[in-house]
């Protein structure tokens, strides 16, 4: 009889920690589904001629500093200029916060997928996994806050851009041709 009421105690007691282990993984699904998603937005909004476009304006602001010559400060062609280079900067940042993101995005889903199997296979601390859930998911937070800054700054840089790298341009276009 003794032996029967152990059994079922035992019993009862894998079958509770089976229940709590579909919960755990189900929630590590739901993290790494929301991370490839964040990860897939990231990747669309990535910009892969960010090196081009700090080159090109950087060249742009060299021939204007090169070609303009005044005695008095145009106040709207000031601002325009300060812009530029607000903006050229910008792009050194969206340059570090893009590998920021790519290296935190490489971690997060190997950490989570490390999760998953270690509670898939019940290796650990079984007592600690929904401790490990909660860290990865504040983990991901962050990430999706790295995300969202990323995406605020290019929108930024992006609408100086479209706003005064044509004008600068020809601006500078115009000044090369009456210095000729």
């Amino acid at each position: 009889m003794m032996k029967k009421t152990l059994f079922f105690i035992v019993l009862l007691l894998i079958s509770c920690s089976d229940l709590r282990k579909e919960d755990q993984l189900a929630k590590l699904k739901t993290l790494q589904d929301k991370l490839r998603t964040s990860q897939n937005k990231f990747q669309a909004a990535f910009i892969d001629s960010l090196h081009v476009m700090t080159m090109s304006s950087s060249d742009l602001e060299r021939s204007l500093k090169q070609n303009y010559s005044s005695d008095t400060v145009d106040i709207a062609l000031g601002k325009r200029v300060d812009d530029y280079k607000r903006m050229r900067r910008m792009f050194g940042s969206l340059g570090n916060f893009g590998s920021k993101l790519k290296r935190a995005y490489a971690e997060q889903e190997k950490q989570l997928q490390s999760l998953f199997l270690d509670i898939e296979n019940g290796y650990g601390e079984r007592n600690k996994y929904d401790t490990y859930i909660d860290l990865e998911k504040k983990k991901n937070e962050q990430v999706f806050v790295l995300l969202q800054e990323y995406l605020l700054l290019k929108k930024d840089a992006l609408e100086i851009y479209e706003a005064q790298h044509l004008w600068l341009s020809d601006f500078v276009s115009q000044l090369k041709s009456n210095n000729e």
